[in-house]
């Protein structure tokens, strides 16, 4: 029961990060490599306090990673990280196929009726 309540608490902070524009901008630019955080911010049109609460929200979601530029040893780059970006993926798969199926068992029922009733409809013709 812990362990489904943290995925579920892990899932509701990457919906959370993915939600905001600015932050899927962040994550793509991202994709070409890490970045230190003024690398990050240079696009935004916003304050680096902005960008660095973007990057925390990341962080948290564990959609990214700080880690120490070997250059210096004191600053950071951010670098994707992969895990929990699966794992919603992989809900979001599940409750997709979920829903397909059923979807494709009321369209087949739909279908049955509509060919039953025009069974009906011809036979009353005779």
């Amino acid at each position: 029961m812990v362990e489904l309540k943290k995925k579920e608490q892990v899932l509701d902070r990457v919906f959370a990060a993915l939600a905001d524009h600015s932050r899927r901008q962040m994550l793509s630019r991202l994709r070409k490599g890490s970045l230190s955080i003024t690398e990050l911010a240079e696009p935004f049109a916003m304050s680096f306090a902005g960008v660095a609460k973007h990057i925390e929200v990341l962080t948290e979601a564990q959609l990214v990673r700080k880690i120490r530029a070997p250059e210096d040893g004191r600053s950071y780059r951010l670098e994707l990280q992969n895990q929990t970006l699966t794992e919603a993926s992989n809900w979001i798969i599940y409750h997709q196929e979920f829903w397909t199926n059923k979807l494709e068992k009321l369209e087949a029922f739909l279908q049955e009726k509509d060919h039953e009733q025009s069974s009906i409809k011809s036979r009353k013709k005779n």
